[in-house]
């Protein structure tokens, strides 16, 4: 979409945001008198603790605070909240995490061999797949988003940004800090956080303990029970030892057990689908014939030291993780038993990372380091495909073996007092091995998965196709990747700023193929970005205005693609660098004190995101896609939106502070929008996902006489607005989709000792 084409409403969003910063300025500048100013937050988006306001590029802090005020239960509830980012759950799997950010990301797939786009940092260690990606954030100090390519200090797989979550640490002395919440959909949260010192100035350690369950926001038709409910509970323990001034060393350990509902998928499929009928639900009532399970289970420990040594500021962070996920999905979504799907999952990862910052010279710093991870999977999956024959179960089977070792290096330059330079390069080596096979059985009694996984007793395997036999494949790749920019203080507190970067997202192996060729390799794909970019802090550091302008240039695109063959058609599914694109836009974040018991953020960005070069398929130009398609044919989609890249998004927050009775209160009303975007690059009728604006607010208080305790009532999407947040295109079988959560609004008790 270009200028031109905006809708109503996001030309009416882009007035009311700029007509409500201009009034709130115009009310500051008439002179209300104050004394607070815009608080300082220290991020570490650079790998070393700075405010935000001297980190020359595109980062937005969620502090801890903040998650907690407006009830940020997983990273989806951001959506909106921060120009050019969306996040949503990935194919209808509960907890997998789709990040997109300035048109950069995986939707639609959350399978690990596809890899990421955008990286998942959690204290220091890389989180190899986003399967788990949305996940419990009680206990947060704060969560960092990055804008644009970090591969130089992130390594690969960051092409769009990176999600940078830091916990609270241990403090070293003794306090509890606990939470309860109650709210619609019976939901009951419950979570405690404890600090104890054990050897005073030497060692401490930190618990803590989460649960939070609700009912499903959907209604199962066959038996009225709800779909989709969440149950969660999450433990974390540490231990900070700090035998000298100059080092310390943590342990962590993390364990979060998973026992939610079946991942619910809505059918909106379009006339001439297999599984279209006229009479099917759109809301929050559907039907589901497999079982109600989908359970994870994650373990993780982290080891990490920070020495000061006379050769620099040394750090290594090492880290093993495990995690095992299963789980039922309905397909067809219909009143019949048409097709059904569930498969467990087990993976595990190791990292180790080794950094050191030295100073040469006094205005020159220089980070270096080591990187290496191995990560693993094995994944079972079964399909019962009855819209073909209720006899036919199908059984696949993936496995994935994965190396990345790196150097990495960043120098920062200080030419003049005003004037930095920083250059850093990246080289990785990286090697991937999968193996893959689908088998076919023929179940006379029937197929169901109410009998549950792994039903083959009685079943007759087919003999395997020659075009489909087992097949594995081995490659492996070394790139380069870097950053170079500058940046310059005009004032003490307005730095401009512009960098080049180019990222890349490893190539690998398709693990879901009808065909042994079509397993690849796919190759990497490349992105060249460049930003130039303001932060500021005016009117004595009452208002902050932070404006970014980039571009980003895609290269050899990773596309996973269905094309058919054959009379009659076969389906066959295939991952291939088949595609080039452009995204540019331009973001603006503001924050103003209005008064000093009140503040106004506001955040609108804009994005042109297209694909320039992208065919598929040979023959005539192939119809559009409700119509029958000849086979071959060939569709291009140059000059095509890419998948969740909306033309306009941004929000407006109001906090104000107020006394009421015996205590202090405290309200925040935010209204977020997310414009108009597609499901994918087919866009089919049905994926078309209409613009949205959403109302959140919240409203605590506690008495003045102590901080030990807050309650809280709150609500989100409060006019409980029904929209698209996923829709995915599988023609011709059907088009699945998923709603954004409806209205919730619940009280949450705080306590401090």
């Amino acid at each position: 979409m270009k200028f031109g084409s905006r809708s109503a409403s996001s030309q009416m969003f882009v007035q009311m945001s700029f007509a409500g910063l201009l009034a709130s300025f115009a009310l500051n500048v008439q002179g209300a008198e104050s004394t607070r100013v815009i608080e300082e937050v220290v991020v570490t988006a650079q790998k070393r603790q700075e405010s935000v306001q001297d980190v020359p590029l595109s980062v937005t802090p969620i502090t801890g605070e903040m998650i907690q005020r407006l009830h940020i239960n997983d990273l989806k509830d951001v959506t909106g909240t921060m120009p050019n980012v969306q996040i949503q759950v990935n194919a209808g799997l509960t907890n997998a995490a789709s990040y997109i950010i300035r048109g950069i990301g995986i939707s639609g797939n959350p399978s690990p061999f596809v890899g990421t786009a955008v990286g998942t940092v959690v204290d220091g260690v890389v989180q190899s797949v986003n399967e788990l990606g949305l996940v419990d954030q009680f206990d947060i100090e704060r969560i960092e988003v990055l804008r644009g390519p970090q591969g130089t200090l992130f390594g690969a797989n960051t092409t769009g940004g990176v999600i940078n979550i830091i916990t609270r640490q241990p403090t070293g002395e003794f306090g509890v800090h606990g939470q309860a919440t109650v709210g619609n959909y019976d939901r009951t949260d419950a979570s405690i956080a404890v600090d104890f010192p054990i050897v005073e100035g030497v060692l401490a350690g930190r618990i803590l303990a989460a649960n939070r369950s609700r009912d499903g926001h959907y209604t199962n038709i066959y038996d009225g029970e709800d779909l989709g409910h969440l149950d969660s509970t999450m433990m974390r323990g540490y231990l900070l030892w700090t035998p000298t001034e100059t080092l310390d060393v943590t342990l962590k350990a993390d364990m979060q057990k998973i026992r939610n509902g079946t991942d619910v998928l809505l059918n909106i499929s379009y006339p001439g689908q297999v599984f279209y009928r006229p009479d099917t639900p759109y809301g929050f009532k559907l039907y589901s014939d497999v079982p109600d399970e989908h359970d994870s289970d994650t373990y993780a420990f982290t080891l990490t030291t920070n020495w000061d040594s006379q050769f620099g500021e040394f750090t290594s962070i090492t880290n093993y993780s495990d995690w095992e996920t299963s789980g039922y999905q309905d397909i067809d979504g219909i009143d019949l038993f048409g097709f059904a799907q569930n498969g467990i999952t087990k993976g595990w990862q190791a990292s180790q990372e080794f950094r050191n910052v030295f100073r040469p010279t006094e205005n020159v710093e220089i980070l270096a380091g080591l990187f290496g991870m191995r990560w693993e999977y094995d994944s079972e999956g079964q399909g019962w495909p009855a819209f073909v024959s209720p006899t036919i179960l199908s059984v696949s089977f993936t496995d994935q073996r994965k190396t990345d070792v790196s150097a990495f290096t960043q120098m920062y330059w200080d030419v003049t007092e005003r004037l930095r330079l920083q250059a850093g390069v990246r080289v990785s080596w990286e090697e991937v091995r999968l193996g893959r096979s689908n088998f076919t059985y023929i179940q006379p009694n029937g197929a169901n998965p109410a009998l549950g996984f792994g039903n083959l007793v009685g079943a007759t395997m087919l003999p395997v196709s020659p075009i489909n036999a087992p097949s594995s494949g081995e490659e492996d790749w070394t790139n380069v990747g870097g950053k170079i920019g500058l940046d310059y203080r005009v004032g003490e507190n307005v730095m401009l700023y512009g960098y080049y970067a180019r990222g890349f997202k490893s190539g690998g192996f398709n693990g879901r193929v009808s065909r042994s060729e079509d397993i690849g390799p796919y190759d990497p794909e490349f992105v060249d970005s460049y930003e130039i970019g303001l932060k500021s802090d005016l009117l004595e550091n009452r208002l902050r205005l932070n404006l970014a302008l980039f571009l980003n240039q895609w290269k050899d695109l990773q596309v996973n693609q269905v094309f058919y063959e054959g009379t009659p058609p076969t389906a066959h599914s295939a991952i291939v660098n088949a595609a080039e694109a452009t995204t540019q836009g331009v973001e603006l974040e503001a924050e103003l004190l209005l008064l000093d018991s009140m503040s106004l953020r506001g955040t609108v960005g804009y994005l042109d995101a297209e694909y320039d070069d992208f065919q598929i398929g040979t023959g005539p130009a192939c119809p559009p896609p409700t119509e029958p398609q000849p086979v071959p044919c060939l569709k291009d989609f140059g000059g095509r939106d890419l998948p969740y890249s909306p033309e306009w998004t941004g929000s407006l927050t109001l906090d104000y502070g107020f006394r009421l009775g015996a205590g202090d209160g405290s309200a925040i009303v935010q209204y977020t929008f997310n414009g108009e975007r597609w499901g994918s690059f087919n866009q089919a009728p049905s994926e078309f996902m209409k613009d949205v604006g959403l109302l959140n607010a919240s409203l605590s208080w506690s008495p003045s006489s102590t901080d030990s305790w807050t309650i809280t009532a709150w609500g989100r999407n409060i006019t409980n607005k029904k929209y698209l947040s996923l829709a995915l295109d599988a023609p011709p079988i059907f088009t699945e989709g998923l709603l954004g959560a409806p209205r919730e609004y619940g009280i949450d008790f705080e306590f401090r000792l």
